[in-house]
């Protein structure tokens, strides 16, 4: 096919391990930082982008070079989608928010004890004496353990397939341990800023009786020492395929059908990293490869991935089976078992999407989940606008949000839940819009709707061509002075869960890496501007801090 240009299509490893430096990225044409919420674009497809008459369109005067750009900033966005509007991604986006915020009072009161001292991995080594609550080793492995757990969480999610060596370690719970905390900790910290009374959200503890009598009944997953059945495949290879088999339907239909596998093939677009979960899908489901990019098999794996990163078990709803709660919330194994249903319980939905219509995709999605007991993702979303029906500060959450503001209180946390509560609206309204944009934006099956659904769900942050700043994507219809602020605020406290990870867990001095947001602030600036927000969090500066040798 004529007129593919490499440069301008997606070359990026994945999102999991995000780069350390934040200007337009040069080694690859897209890439989503999970760590830090932003898409990085390379400059050529900044600069093709930006050619698009008034903003992206979606139209026959679009060029197929624009297309190209196009995609890849498609493919990043649903990295953005993945991790602000899926309830799995969601989870792990307040993941970092949460380790910070599950410590406060034990850093407080460690502070007192010990002094500023870090690091408190290697003040735990010293102690000698018990490990009891109110004690210097104790607080310390709180800390420690509280910091770990969670990221175990993130590295099982993502990629179950390399954690062998993690559940083999000695510091280990289980399974449903990791998990548990895991969303405990992102549910304490929307209660603490949402629903301070449990009267909306799942309240966590709820279930604690019935997890304490799984572990004492060594019921697999659920107790230490318990054997592992770790799932061949995780969040990052869903997210990867659901994101690269859209970029390649939406280059499919904005080319008029000329760009299909082969010329995905030829152009580096089919490594395993983005193909593995579709593979599997098709061994599981017992299909076959098929021969167009829009064939019925490609919309049911989008709708797969789909459903796989939306659990509802836990958040929003609550645990109804306990014992079920690892394979209801583990990516992978529903992953497995939707295609495993597929192939056996509910064959039907193979030749079910045709026309990528919201008809499909209700009939399809309710089909798959009414099969293995799940909440769908509709369900979800209807949670999510019950929780903004019913609970004044999640209504005035999302009413701020379609503003461009946040309030104040834990404002990560304010703007990442405006932003999961405007996907769950969008995705009540336009499903098939967001679970199949690549048909949804061009071509026979285009939606009139696309183009104010893909702005209002749009990145939040994206990094600038011509310096290394991240900075606010100004929505249609919103005031820049709004957007600005929310942003500042915003990465405030992404500043003060990176100082506090590295007061618990990373050896020497205090690192300041944030030059991407303030990239023409002296070095001396930006170390001013994150001492202050570590100060008015801890009351000490990290200047006062004795650096412990590591061990």
């Amino acid at each position: 096919m004529k007129g593919l240009d490499f440069r301008l299509l997606d070359t990026s490893l994945g999102d999991i391990a995000p780069a350390t430096t934040f200007n337009a990225t040069l080694n690859a044409h897209g890439v989503y930082d999970g760590l830090r919420y932003v898409v990085r674009l390379s400059p050529l497809v900044h600069e093709t982008i930006n050619s698009l008459p008034n903003g992206i369109r979606f139209s026959s005067e679009t060029t197929f070079e624009q297309a190209q750009a196009f995609s890849t900033y498609l493919h990043e966005t649903i990295h953005w989608w993945q991790h602000a509007g899926s309830t799995a991604g969601f989870l792990l986006s307040l993941s970092h928010p949460a380790q910070t915020h599950a410590n406060l009072t034990t850093l407080r009161q460690l502070l007192e004890l010990a002094g500023p001292v870090k690091s408190i991995y290697q003040l735990a080594l010293q102690q000698s004496g018990p490990s009891t609550p109110g004690t210097v080793a104790g607080l310390a492995n709180i800390a420690i353990n509280n910091q770990y757990d969670i990221e175990v969480h993130r590295f099982l999610v993502t990629n179950p397939e390399r954690a062998g060596e993690v559940v083999h370690s000695g510091m280990f719970e289980s399974m449903a341990h990791a998990y548990r905390i895991a969303q405990m900790n992102a549910l304490v910290i929307l209660a603490s800023t949402f629903d301070q009374d449990w009267t909306w959200l799942p309240d966590p503890r709820a279930w604690t009786e019935e997890y304490d009598r799984l572990r004492a009944a060594k019921v697999q997953g659920f107790y230490h020492g318990s054997d592992v059945s770790l799932s061949p495949i995780g969040a990052q290879h869903i997210f990867e395929g659901q994101a690269r088999f859209s970029q390649l339907q939406y280059l499919h239909f904005s080319s008029g059908g000329r760009f299909g596998f082969d010329e995905a093939v030829s152009q580096r677009m089919m490594s395993p990293l983005y193909t593995m979960a579709f593979e599997l899908f098709l061994a599981i489901a017992g299909l076959d490869q098929p021969a167009t990019l829009d064939h019925p098999t490609i919309g049911l794996f989008l709708l797969a991935c789909d459903i796989a990163m939306n659990p509802g078990e836990g958040f929003p709803f609550p645990v109804r089976n306990a014992e079920n709660y690892i394979r209801d919330n583990d990516l992978g194994q529903r992953f497995c078992r939707i295609a495993e249903a597929v192939r056996t319980m509910c064959p039907g939905v193979k030749t079910m999407i045709e026309n990528y219509s919201a008809s499909e995709y209700a009939a399809a999605s309710e089909q798959i989940c009414q099969t293995l007991g799940w909440h769908s993702p509709l369900a979800i979303s209807q949670a999510v606008a019950g929780l903004v029906r019913d609970g004044a500060a999640f209504a005035e959450n999302l009413a701020l949000h379609d503003k461009g503001k946040a309030a104040v209180l834990n404002q990560p946390v304010q703007v990442m839940f405006g932003q999961f509560a405007s996907y769950a609206r969008d995705r009540l309204r336009y499903p098939e819009i967001l679970c199949w944009p690549g048909p949804s934006m061009a071509g026979k099956h285009l939606k009139d709707a696309s183009s104010a659904v893909f702005s209002r769900q749009s990145p939040l942050f994206v990094d600038r061509v011509d310096t290394q700043m991240i900075v606010p994507v100004v929505r249609t219809g919103l005031i820049e002075t709004d957007v600005m602020e929310t942003f500042q605020n915003f990465y405030n406290g992404q500043a003060l869960y990176d100082l506090t990870r590295q007061w618990i867990k990373v050896p020497g001095s205090f690192a300041y890496d944030y030059r991407w947001l303030q990239p023409e602030g002296s070095v001396e600036q930006v170390k001013a501007w994150a001492d202050g927000i570590f100060i008015r969090a801890f009351g000490v500066s990290p200047d006062a801090f004795q650096i412990l040798p590591s061990s």
